[in-house]
């Protein structure tokens, strides 16, 4: 009979070794499917790795095939809530963390199987061993998979609000600092008209020119705001919205528009934030770059839509933006991070600047033969 500690010490070196056998046939599924988790830095790889151990050990300790291991001692929800919401903040898609999941099935299932066969010391039981551990694992894995999610979801939630409270607060800085004013202006300006009036006609004539003039400057706010508020995706399309909102674009600025492919692929939902990035792309080239001309294009291709914001303007050292604090970028950023999209921007003094969005689309199904 074999010694009690030493029974215990091969169950704990045989389990060591099929984890890196596990752990080494994960990487190398990883690899296979181009993962961008190996690519996405060395806190998520560490992440990667350990919700693939604690899965492992959770089916290995509630199967009972290494004495070492104490059947319950796993928490479910703590690493993989960790894992959802370093995964939103990093901007890495959910699609590419489903992948990952499915491929823990696919490196556990032979090892743990092998094991929990022979520990049961029935070769004809290949296809019962197979079954049971599928079963544990699958349960495992989507235990995890539902709490990772949930952690992701709350996080993309309020990365939602935020970029809605930024608009918010855009629109109400805009009456506030512009219409206001000029409304004030305007007031101010026709009540010197009345203290002028009598004695002073000409100046009066002044007064009331110039109250005209801030009305109308903040009727032209007002209106423009109150356009961006009935601006709807839904009941024209993206194509038409965008068109509509570039008319609203100074006169002194020469705009073109091109859209290309079927936007009808967009859902509904990406397609209103893609349109409120293009529009804040728009609207800062206008505000910040003293532009000549502005085009917006808009590409459909086969796996993804590229919208272009490209304008001619003074541009800026692209470097020095996280100092500018611009809320409109931050914005921007995160409606793209909603979309699992990619936003780069191309600018430097002098030569204009480029905004891409690159947001991925689900690919088709091959028509039936």
């Amino acid at each position: 009979m074999a010694h009690p500690a030493r029974s215990r010490c091969e169950s704990r070196d045989g389990w060591h070794a099929d984890r890196q056998e596990i752990l080494a046939r994960y990487l190398e599924l990883l690899q296979a499917s181009n993962s961008p988790l190996l690519e996405a830095g060395a806190e998520v790889l560490e992440q990667v790795t350990l919700q693939l151990m604690a899965v492992a050990d959770a089916v290995a300790s509630q199967l009972r095939l290494y004495a070492t291991l104490r059947a319950g001692a796993f928490d479910v929800n703590e690493p993989s809530e960790s894992i959802g919401r370093s995964r939103a903040d990093a901007r890495i898609h959910s699609s590419h963390s489903l992948n990952a999941a499915s491929l823990i099935f696919e490196a556990s299932l032979p090892i743990l199987t092998a094991r929990y066969a022979a520990a049961h010391g029935d070769s004809t039981a290949t296809q019962t061993a197979t079954e049971t551990v599928a079963v544990a694992l699958n349960r495992e894995i989507l235990q995890r998979m539902a709490s990772a999610a949930r952690a992701y979801v709350d996080c993309l939630l309020a990365t939602s609000e935020r970029a809605n409270r930024d608009e918010r607060r855009r629109l109400s800085r805009e009456l506030h600092d512009v219409a206001a004013p000029a409304v004030a202006i305007g007031l101010q300006n026709l009540e010197l008209y009345d203290v002028y009036v009598a004695d002073d006609p000409a100046k009066a004539s002044v007064k009331i020119t110039a109250a005209k003039d801030a009305l109308r400057d903040a009727l032209a706010t007002i209106r423009s705001l109150s356009a961006e508020s009935r601006e709807n995706v839904a009941s024209r399309g993206l194509a038409a919205a965008l068109r509509d909102y570039l008319t609203s674009v100074s006169a002194d600025i020469r705009v073109s528009f091109v859209a290309s492919g079927d936007l009808g692929r967009m859902a509904l939902a990406c397609a209103e934030e893609l349109f409120l990035i293009v529009r804040e792309g728009v609207r800062n080239a206008v505000t910040h770059g003293a532009p000549g001309t502005i085009e917006v294009r808009v590409r459909v291709g086969p796996t993804a839509v590229i919208a272009e914001v490209v304008d001619d303007g003074r541009g800026f050292d692209v470097a020095s933006l996280p100092r500018l604090r611009h809320v409109g970028m931050a914005a921007m950023q995160e409606r793209a991070d909603l979309l699992g999209a990619v936003l780069t921007l191309d600018s430097s003094p002098g030569a204009g600047t480029r905004l891409t969005v690159n947001v991925p689309l689900p690919v088709e199904a091959d028509p039936p033969q």
